[in-house]
């Protein structure tokens, strides 16, 4: 972006602005030459709004809408126009994973069935609970010399 670019993106009037007040226009010049747009509008900010005030760049021209005679034509364009710019957005929440190893939902008529009768098989039998692999209880004594 150049440094007409930015003026006239900020709504102020540098032609206004180099005229009145020619070392602020030349100071500005040379900092946003050496800063780059970001940094600039950074370290500048709160002189825009004074400066706006003071130097307000005039509101560009409209063009007016231009009318079509054949009115099913323009219905055609103005609907082809909202139909293109406004895509559906998807509704909802969507993880980003898959979560493994659920267990399916029993439906309402078979819990009555495996309440009665438990279901067989590997599926059935709970998981033991973690063992560690040594039992504080089950080591041997240490010698009475040895520290911790």
């Amino acid at each position: 972006m150049t440094f007409e670019e930015f003026f006239k993106k900020k709504r102020i009037d540098l032609a206004a602005l180099e005229k009145a007040e020619p070392a602020l226009f030349s100071e500005f010049k040379l900092h946003f030459g050496q800063m780059g747009e970001k940094s600039f509008d950074h370290t500048k900010k709160y002189w825009f709004n004074k400066v706006r005030r003071q130097y307000l760049l005039p509101p560009g021209i409209k063009t007016e809408k231009i009318h079509i005679e054949n009115p099913l034509a323009e219905q055609t364009v103005t609907e082809s126009l909202t139909e293109a710019s406004a895509p559906s957005p998807k509704l909802g929440f969507v993880p980003k994973f898959k979560a493994a190893n659920l267990p399916k939902p029993i439906p309402e008529d078979k819990k009555e069935d495996t309440a009665a009768n438990p279901p067989q098989g590997e599926d059935a039998t709970p998981k033991p609970a973690y063992k560690p692999r040594f039992n504080i209880k089950n080591m041997p004594p240490k010698p009475p010399g040895e520290s911790a």
